[in-house]
Formats: structure tokens, sequence, C-alpha cells
């Protein structure tokens, strides 16, 4: 089944016919993004689409970000072709795992739209889900730029394993989502069970069931040599010995499995007797680190969203936060009662910081 660039930009808009604000999906870096099209070849497509007039170019903020950037939206006839082009493929059949199926049925078995099928659609017609379905808080990824890049650049070379380490709301779950929408290959999806062994077994097995795999915990070794994913292990930390083991030997499974990645989401806290790989393993190249720091004071100020907020002000935000992007989208939305569950401020520290953070020059 072979769509154009501008058949896929057109299905990508589809689902944001009405969105009442902008948002990242429709910007060209989310058009790219969610349509696994390179970012050089997006303006052409979308260029393709606003001459026949089926798409528009509108100015709009996005939250976080202070000037206005360009997004596209369908207009009516876009809308009518879209959905007449989504009608005609929805009873074509692609590959999903070993086996072939319609694109109405594999839709439903998932339980996505149709329009995310045809989305995920490799060059050799077969489904490669896009990213799992996370169910975390939105927050705005900014000043990431070098991480997302030395995440691409592992993705890309021999490495099996990548551990990410941060501090509690630095933002490692929000970086993983966003590399991941850019990759073009099954992801299955698993939080740590700091103190069940079996659960991850269990969760891995069923994460890649919906992406092609058997649902078996016993055949997690054939089903990784056979889909070849990126494995995103989050919330890793201080865990149990059995939870240590399983890793390692999913390390294993992935390491000898060309094409298979591991990537885990770690609390800077770790403790080194809970760590699956040790330094020969850094040292050989088998596993990276990447460790992610707090936003400048230039970062904190953007994510705040007040451009007019005083050089004192800031100061006092920052010194307290340290950059932290959890705490800092908290204090932007004003969510005092949020920011107390997830942090040790006081209570004054986080009346200082809401009032700090509307402060103008």
């Amino acid at each position: 089944m072979l769509i154009t660039a501008a058949e896929r930009v057109l299905l990508h808009l589809l689902p944001l016919w009405n969105a009442k604000d902008a948002v990242v999906e429709a910007t060209q870096e989310g058009i790219s993004a969610g349509t696994g099209l390179r970012r050089s070849h997006v303006p052409r497509a979308v260029k393709r689409l606003v001459a026949d007039g089926a798409a528009e170019v509108r100015e709009g903020r996005l939250r976080g970000r202070g000037r206005k950037v360009r997004v596209y939206a369908l207009t009516e006839a876009g809308i009518r072709r879209a959905r007449e082009l989504l009608e005609g493929l929805e009873a074509e059949e692609v590959r999903f795992g070993d086996r072939r199926v319609g694109i109405r049925a594999l839709a439903a078995e998932l339980r996505v739209a149709p329009s995310e099928i045809v989305a995920g659609l490799d060059d050799e017609g077969a489904y490669r889900p896009r990213q799992a379905a996370l169910s975390i808080p939105e927050s705005d990824l900014i000043e990431r730029g070098p991480d997302l890049a030395a995440l691409a650049g592992w993705l890309k070379g021999p490495a099996p394993a990548l551990v990410v380490y941060g501090s509690r709301g630095m933002g490692k779950t929000a970086l993983a989502r966003a590399f991941s929408r850019g990759v073009r290959r099954p992801i299955p999806w698993v939080d740590v069970v700091a103190d069940n062994p079996e659960a991850l077994r269990r969760d891995l097995a069923a994460s890649m069931r919906p992406l092609g795999g058997s649902g078996a915990p016993d055949a997690i070794e054939r089903d990784v040599a056979g889909l070849k994913p990126l494995i995103v292990l989050d919330g890793y930390g201080e865990v149990a010995e059995g939870v240590v083991d399983g890793v390692a030997s999913l390390l294993a499974a992935v390491g000898g499995t060309p094409g298979a990645k591991l990537l885990v989401l770690a609390q800077e806290a770790t403790p080194s007797y809970c760590r699956f790989y040790g330094a020969p393993d850094v040292r050989k190249g088998t596993v990276l680190e990447l460790r992610l720091k707090g936003l400048s004071p230039e970062g904190t100020k953007r994510l705040l969203g007040n451009p007019e907020i005083g050089a004192e002000a800031l100061r006092q935000v920052y010194l307290l936060t340290k950059g932290c992007p959890l705490y800092l989208t908290l204090i932007r939305d004003g969510n005092a009662a949020r920011l107390r569950e997830v942090s040790r401020f006081t209570p004054a520290e986080i009346r200082l910081l809401l009032f700090s953070r509307a402060g103008s020059r």
C-alpha cells in the first residue's frame, strides 16, 4: 500500500480538525514526528495541501512558548478528502507481526483509530505502532535538544541499552515520550514494580501483545527476537534483587538481537547494588548513560510562561526549584495542591513560588 507524503499529512491532521488551540501536533515538527516524514519534506507536503485548498496556515501560541508559531489545519474540503481517503483504505490489509489483517479490523482489535494504523505503516506496508499509550501529565519539552540528539544517536548506534538518570520531575518520561514519537518500531512501555519480579515479565509480555507479540511471559526472548522492539522501562530505582536479575536477563536478550533496544528511565539515586549492569558494560559500550539536568534560568523563564517576570522573582524560583520541569509546570499552572504532593516545599515556600511566578519587573 502506497500513500503520498501529502496524504500522510492529510490523515495526520484529520483528528485535529476541531482543535480550538494551537497544538504541537499541527506544527511542522509535530507533523514530521506523527507521520514519519523527514522534517525537510514536510514543507513541500503541506504547501501542496494548501495550494489544493485542503489545508490552511494559521498562527498560534503553544502553551509555555512565548512567540507565535505556524500551525496547519484542514479546511472543510480537506476534512472531506481525508475521510474519503480513510474509508477507501480501511478495507486494505497490512502486515502486523507475522500475519496480515485488514486496517479496520486491526484498529478495532487495538482500540485505536484507523487513521493511526495508516499513519503507522512503514515503507513495506507493515504497521509499526508509533508510541505506547502513555498516561502521563502533559509537559513542555524545553532545552532537551541535546538529550533527544543523544537518544537518536544511540538508537542508530550499536549499544543495546541506554539508561536515563534523573531526579523526580526532571522529565525522564516526557523526554522518552517525545523521543518515541519519531521511532518507527514497536515500543512496549512498562512501569517497573519495585518489589515484584514476576510483574516485570508479565507486564512486558502484555505490553508486547498489541504490538504483535505472543503475550506469554515465557516467550519474551522469542518475541524480542521477532519484533526487534524499543523496550522502555519506566520508574526504575531501588528495586528488589529479582527485578535487577530480570532486567539483566532482558539486557542479554536485547543484546543478542541486533536491532532491539532497551531504554531504562531510572532515578538518579538508584543504589549501585540495584544496577543491572556493571562498569565493564559501560566500558565496552553495551550500556550508555545519560543524566538529565535542570533547566537553565532562561529555560525556567520560558517554562513559567511569564516573559515579564522580574530578575529577583526568577532568581527565587530558580534557586528553590533548581530548574525542575515538573515543579515549574505546576507553578505555572498555579497547582499548589499537586506541588505539595510531589515536593518537599513548605507551605510558605509554595506561596512564595506562586507569588514569584506572577511577579513582573
